[in-house]
């Protein structure tokens, strides 16, 4: 029995292989700072592993994005599996806490690579009509690696060690590597960049700077909203009272919120556009933050809880998806890149915002915030943003008129 249109041509090229390398890197937001803590001693050494990643995906975004645009997209794909492969290989035997945080630098740029390489695959296997199902999937599989990853690693590490834990994570990526390097077609850039690296950044910069300054500013809200919800939600938990053991509990009812709306919302985006999700999303973030500052047990943080899963679910996707639309012919990869810099951006500077909110006033302060950057978010994109599902289209139409007018001075 043959796959539907675009899973038959994703199943193994992208989805499975995505499938093991969710699966470790999802262990990975465990086990890193638990075997800092564990080996340093400190919390606040945990903490700064933990930014060490981010900063490390921070400052791969855009050279992954150049490398695609040089080199193609199964090349650095298969780079960035084998930065996380030798970042959690070296982790297994890294005794110091300076190794730990060297190592924990490449292994956030492995993210950045593997991540954009497949973002970008997608982008050029797929018709703009078919990208939405297609991302939703592969987002819908980061989810699933969100509830299983962290479980398996932490059961392993506790049985096992530590060591074992990042030697089987190094060995799920290992297979993540083997299946791409055989089986992912080598799509080479539409038109090899030949100018500087600066050069073609800031002409993808000044040439999309109004997209930027909206729709980017959209795509860094989404990331802050969804790194404080998870930052805020374990804080709010062991405010009340409640044990990590419950904490954790509402966390995976939210997950399963989450990733039961992967699916349906990717069909929903490509028949009736991205906003159609993107809208709601934010109303279900801005609701889910309102309510914590009110939140009094179990009952009514997991209401807080699963408002907050069912904005994320709403969103899955979206922020990939709408890089996917605006980014140009020519250089997809080094417009994403940049994409995905100023979304991370976000997702690591949200909950630092929120850190300093909680330091200098209060919990509620932080969620309210955040809540409030949500509607301002959502009002850039219901007013501001066009509904960029028609824009590849449109490109394409621009395209065949070109052609068609051509053609017409020849004759």
């Amino acid at each position: 029995m043959r796959l539907p249109a675009p899973y038959d041509r994703l199943l193994i090229p992208v989805y499975l292989p995505s499938a093991f390398t969710a699966f470790a890197n999802q262990a990975m937001l465990l086990l890193l700072p638990l075997y800092a803590l564990q080996v340093s001693g400190s919390a606040a050494f945990a903490a700064l592993v933990m930014a060490l990643r981010g900063v490390g995906v921070l400052l791969f975004d855009v050279p992954a994005g150049l490398l695609i645009g040089r080199f193609g997209d199964k090349s650095v794909l298969l780079g960035g599996f084998v930065l996380l492969a030798a970042s959690m290989f070296g982790m297994a035997f890294a005794a110091e806490p300076w190794m730990i945080a060297l190592l924990a630098v490449p292994l956030g740029a492995g993210h950045a690579a593997w991540f954009l390489g497949w973002l970008t695959y997608i982008t050029h296997s797929c018709p703009p009509e078919l990208r939405g199902q297609a991302t939703a999937v592969n987002a819908g599989i980061q989810r699933l690696g969100a509830l299983a990853g962290p479980l398996a690693g932490g059961i392993v590490a506790e049985s096992l060690g530590y060591p074992a834990a990042y030697l089987g994570a190094a060995a799920l990526c290992g297979i993540a590597f083997l299946i791409s390097l055989f089986y992912t077609a080598d799509v080479r850039p539409d038109s090899p960049a030949r100018s500087g690296h600066l050069k073609t950044i800031g002409r993808i910069l000044a040439d999309n700077r109004l997209v930027f300054a909206t729709a980017g500013s959209v795509a860094m809200v989404f990331q802050i909203m969804r790194a404080t919800r998870q930052l805020l939600v374990p804080l709010f938990g062991v405010l009340v009272g409640l044990e990590p053991a419950t904490i954790g509990l509402i966390y995976s009812l939210a997950a399963l919120v989450d990733v039961s709306l992967s699916y349906p919302v990717g069909i929903a985006m490509d028949r009736w556009g991205r906003k159609w999700t993107g809208v709601p999303s934010i109303v279900g973030f801005v609701l889910g933050l309102s309510m914590l500052p009110f939140v009094q047990g179990f009952w009514t943080l997991l209401a807080a809880a699963l408002m907050l899963g069912v904005g994320n679910g709403l969103s899955t996707g979206l922020v990939m998806i709408i890089g996917m639309d605006l980014s140009p012919p020519g250089q997809r990869g080094q417009f994403l890149g940049v994409w995905r810099l100023i979304g991370d951006v976000g997702w690591v500077g949200g909950p630092l915002l929120a850190g300093v909110l909680v330091e200098a006033f209060s919990l509620a302060a932080a969620s309210l915030f955040a809540g409030g950057l949500g509607i301002l978010g959502g009002l850039v994109l219901l007013l501001l943003v066009p509904e960029t599902s028609r824009i590849p289209r449109e490109r394409e139409m621009e395209q065949t008129d070109q052609s068609s007018g051509h053609g017409d001075n020849d004759a």
